[in-house]
């Protein structure tokens, strides 16, 4: 998973490289034109929509009233005059007056998972529509966010480009942050939850579809924390749930798994976290950094952890990562997921000190994931330090 420090919307563009990187997009448009969107309706879809689709139109609305100060109307109707922004997901019908051309081919951008389609179509304000379309709800979202970085807007004051069009999907299916809520933290263990929902949906408005938590690692108490940590860890799910954003959790176990009473502590402690998220979707096992058990603990660990996660969330998988592992140990684990094919496996993760990631990707079965996490936000101890 990728991070970065926090800043504003408008500072984050200097930092969009690492999620954009070959998104295949495609954008065209004039720079010579544009079209003035301050009297501009928002419409969605009439009925119960996906809450990624619900958040996107009303994340728009507030994003441009907090930096021109235009209060958007929200609606479902199509009004009979102005500018409309449709935000909508999906191949289904709308019911609106108006369609979004398709495209011809197949396997387009805006088809794929996660991939969306922005348009603007007509030039005057009277019969201007700008389409946002995603192929899913996430990517209705991701479509919000490609609009906001597309307006050219000051203080009651918000234009596009006319005849913009950009269609894109993501290259990789994990893109993700992890932000965790604890004491080793040097900034965010400050926020309260309004300030990480802000931080998530900047990240969500770049790409990112997943945010990873540290719930229970770490139990010093930190004086600046303004909620329980079990109280924020239930809202980042919550938040996450909102956006549709995958929910992640990273959970070392920095003590000896031949324990047997500290094992079946760490066993109540997952189960609890698990019962109080109401969205959960990967549970991250460093092997390493912190931990040094062996994979022959560590596996069956994990096994007793699956019957747990799937009473609370069924569809979340646990994932694994081999950092420090010998190269007999890195054996035992490929062989023992040739021989087992776990169901609750999801994949492997490379982080520091892991094997090589082709090299982990050739002996891993297809059906299972390859998550890189790269240790990019120390800057001296690190994967990639800052030089001086």
């Amino acid at each position: 998973m990728y991070s970065f420090p926090a800043r504003n919307l408008s500072r984050l563009a200097a930092r969009i490289v690492a999620l954009t990187a070959g998104l295949g997009l495609l954008a065209t448009g004039g720079a010579a034109t544009s079209l003035d969107l301050s009297q501009a309706t928002v419409v969605v879809r009439s009925g119960t929509l996906p809450a990624a689709e619900q958040t996107a139109a009303r994340v728009l609305v507030e994003e441009v009233r907090k930096r021109t100060g235009l209060n958007w109307p929200l609606s479902t109707a199509w009004p009979k005059h102005g500018v409309v922004i449709a935000v909508s997901s999906g191949a289904a019908e709308t019911g609106w007056p108006r369609a979004l051309p398709r495209r011809p081919g197949r396997d387009l951008p805006e088809q794929r998972p996660e991939g969306f389609r922005l348009a603007v179509e007509g030039g005057g304000v009277q019969s201007a529509v700008v389409w946002i379309q995603g192929a899913d709800s996430r990517g209705a979202l991701f479509g919000v966010g490609q609009l906001l970085r597309s307006l050219d807007w000051a203080k009651r004051s918000a234009r596009i480009a006319s005849g913009l069009h950009v269609a894109t999907a993501p290259a990789q299916p994990i893109r993700g942050h992890q932000l965790g809520y604890r004491h080793t933290a040097n900034s965010y263990d400050g926020w309260d939850d309004k300030q990480y929902e802000q931080y998530i949906r900047e990240l969500a408005l770049f790409g990112a579809n997943s945010i990873e938590n540290i719930p229970l690692q770490d139990d010093r108490k930190s004086p600046h924390m303004p909620l329980p940590r079990d109280v924020m860890n239930r809202r980042l799910s919550e938040i996450c749930a909102r956006y549709e954003l995958d929910y992640w959790i990273w959970t070392p176990a920095d003590f000896d798994l031949k324990d047997a009473a500290r094992r079946a502590a760490a066993l109540e402690q997952h189960e609890r976290v698990y019962r109080d998220c109401p969205r959960l979707d990967g549970v991250f096992f460093p092997g390493g950094d912190p931990g040094d058990n062996p994979p022959q603990l560590v596996l069956p660990f994990l096994e007793d952890l699956s019957r747990l996660l799937a009473r609370h969330h069924p569809r979340a998988k646990l994932w694994l990562s081999m950092q420090g592992f010998a190269k007999v140990e890195v054996d035992f684990v490929h062989t023992w997921i040739h021989e087992k094919r776990p169901d609750w496996l999801g994949g492997l993760v490379a982080g520091p000190s892991s094997p090589p990631i082709p090299e982990t990707r050739a002996r891993l079965p297809q059906r299972y994931g390859l998550r890189d996490y790269p240790d990019i936000t120390h800057t001296v101890r690190c994967q990639w330090p800052v030089a001086w």
